[in-house]
C-alpha cells in the first residue's frame, strides 16, 4: 500500500498536468529490517545553540526578528523548530534546515496579529542535530496593538487554515549506503505554526529500485519536539540503486500530509535528489522572512544529486494566506552526479495582495511533466507578507 502524496503537491500536479500520484510495482531481494520497527535515536552529537537577542517587545500585529546560531560537528544535518508561539502567531525560520560546516545560522521572525493576546510568552527555540534535540528559550513581550499590518478578519482566517494543517520534513543520516549498512531515518512534524506536534502518527513505507514494497509500519509517534526516528538494515544482496522512502503524518484535529525522500545504495543509473534547503531571501541569497508588496522575492533552492546527471525542473508554488496558489515559476538545471546545485527563482506579489503568511512548496521533476515527468523531490518553506 502506498502512501498517498501530499495536498500540495497533488495541487501543483493537476494544476500544471493533472498527472495522478506515481504508482511503483516490481521486485527487489537483500532488503532486511528489524521486526518490529523500533523507534531508534542516532548517537547524540555534542552541539550548542543561541539566539539572539534573548528578549524583544512588539505590538500585536508587528513581527520580531531573532538569529539563531548552531554549532555542532562537521556535515551535521539540522532542523530547527518552535514551541510556545503565541496565539494566532506564526514562527518562521529563514532556512529552517541545513547543514553545519561547522556553524548554521537561521533567522527566526516570529510574526504576530492584530488579535495576539497582550502578554509575555516564552517561546523555545528546538534544534535537531543528527536526531538530538537542543533547546533554548526566549522571551518576548506583545503590548497592544499598533493598528497596522494584519486584519483582524485576515487574521482569524489565517488561524482557522493553520488551525489543521501539517507540515512533514523527511531525511536520512546519509544520501548513499553500502549493502550490509544501516539506514538512519528520521523526520519531523509541525504546524503551520511553526509548533512542533507530538504524537502525531507517523507511517513510513521504504520502496525498492524496481519499485516493490519494502517495509510499511504506521506505528511511529513523534515526541515533544516533532521528531521521530528509525533505523533499517540493508541486507548484504541489497540491490544497488535508488531507493524511495515515503512518510506520512497525521493527527486527530489535523489533515494528513506526505512527502518522500531517497537514498542510493552503491550507485544509481537513475537521478536520485534531495532537496537540502529552501527559503525565501533577496537577489544575493540572503535569507529573508518578510516582504512587503511589490517587491522582489527571490526563492533560493539547494539541490543534491546523488544519482545519474540529468536536466531536470526545479518547480516552486507559492500560495496566499487562504491556501490558493499565486505563484507558479520552473526553471531548467542541470544536475551532475554527485552535484549540490542552488537556484533562485524570482517573483513579486500584486498591491492588492493578502497581508500575512505565504507558503511555498518547491519541487524538482526530472524532466516537463507534459512529457511525463516524475516529480524526485520536494519540500517546503514560508515568508510573510506586512503590506
Amino acid at each position: 500500500m502506498h502512501i498517498p502524496y501530499n495536498k500540495a503537491m497533488s495541487a501543483l500536479i493537476v494544476l500544471i498536468a493533472g498527472m495522478s500520484a506515481l504508482q511503483a510495482t516490481g521486485m527487489v531481494t537483500g532488503f532486511v529490517s528489524a521486526q518490529p520497527m523500533r523507534q531508534i535515536r542516532p548517537e547524540a552529537t555534542n552541539a550548542s545553540i543561541r539566539v539572539q537577542p534573548p528578549s524583544a517587545s512588539v505590538a500585536a500585529g508587528a513581527f520580531a526578528k531573532f538569529e539563531v546560531n548552531v554549532i555542532a560537528s562537521p556535515s551535521a544535518n539540522i532542523s530547527l523548530v518552535a514551541r510556545g508561539v503565541p496565539p494566532y502567531g506564526i514562527a518562521i525560520f529563514t532556512p529552517n534546515a541545513g547543514v553545519a560546516n561547522p556553524e548554521f545560522n537561521s533567522s527566526l521572525t516570529i510574526v504576530t496579529s492584530a488579535i495576539t493576546p497582550q502578554g509575555n510568552y516564552v517561546v523555545t527555540t528546538v534544534a535537531i542535530v543528527n536526531g538530538t534535540e537542543y533547546a533554548t528559550e526566549l522571551s518576548l513581550q506583545i503590548t497592544a496593538s499598533a493598528g497596522v499590518t494584519t486584519s483582524t478578519s485576515t487574521s482569524t482566517s489565517l488561524n482557522s487554515t493553520l488551525a489543521t494543517a501539517l507540515t512533514l520534513t523527511l531525511d536520512t543520516d546519509q544520501s548513499q549506503y553500502q549493502p550490509n549498512s544501516t539506514v538512519n531515518v528520521q523526520g519531523q512534524v509541525t504546524d503551520a505554526t511553526g509548533s512542533a506536534v507530538a504524537d502525531a502518527t507517523i507511517a513510513l513505507q521504504i520502496d525498492g529500485p524496481t519499485g516493490t514494497q519494502l517495509f510499511y509500519t504506521n506505528g511511529l509517534l513523534t515526541d515533544s519536539a516533532g521528531t521521530f526516528h528509525a533505523q533499517v538494515a540493508l541486507g548484504p544482496s541489497t540491490l544497488i540503486g535508488t531507493y524511495m522512502v515515503f512518510a506520512s503524518a497525521s493527527k486527530s484535529g489535523y489533515s494528513s500530509v506526505t512527502t518522500r525522500t531517497t537514498f542510493v545504495v552503491g550507485s544509481s543509473t537513475t537521478p536520485s535528489v534531495i532537496i537540502k534547503a529552501v527559503y525565501a531571501g533577496d537577489s544575493a541569497g540572503n535569507p529573508m522572512s518578510t516582504f512587503t508588496s511589490g517587491q522582489t522575492i527571490w526563492i533560493w533552492v539547494v539541490i543534491q544529486n546523488v544519482g545519474a546527471s540529468f536536466r531536470g525542473i526545479v518547480w516552486i508554488q507559492v500560495r496566499d494566506p487562504n491556501g490558493v496558489p499565486v505563484q507558479i515559476q520552473t526553471q531548467v538545471a542541470q544536475l551532475l552526479a554527485g552535484q549540490t546545485i542552488k537556484e533562485g527563482l524570482r517573483f513579486s506579489l500584486p498591491g492588492n495582495a493578502l497581508t500575512g503568511v505565504y507558503t511555498v512548496n518547491a519541487l524538482v521533476s526530472d524532466k516537463p511533466i507534459s512529457q511525463g515527468g516524475t516529480f524526485l523531490a520536494s519540500s517546503e518553506t514560508q515568508f510573510a507578507l506586512t503590506g
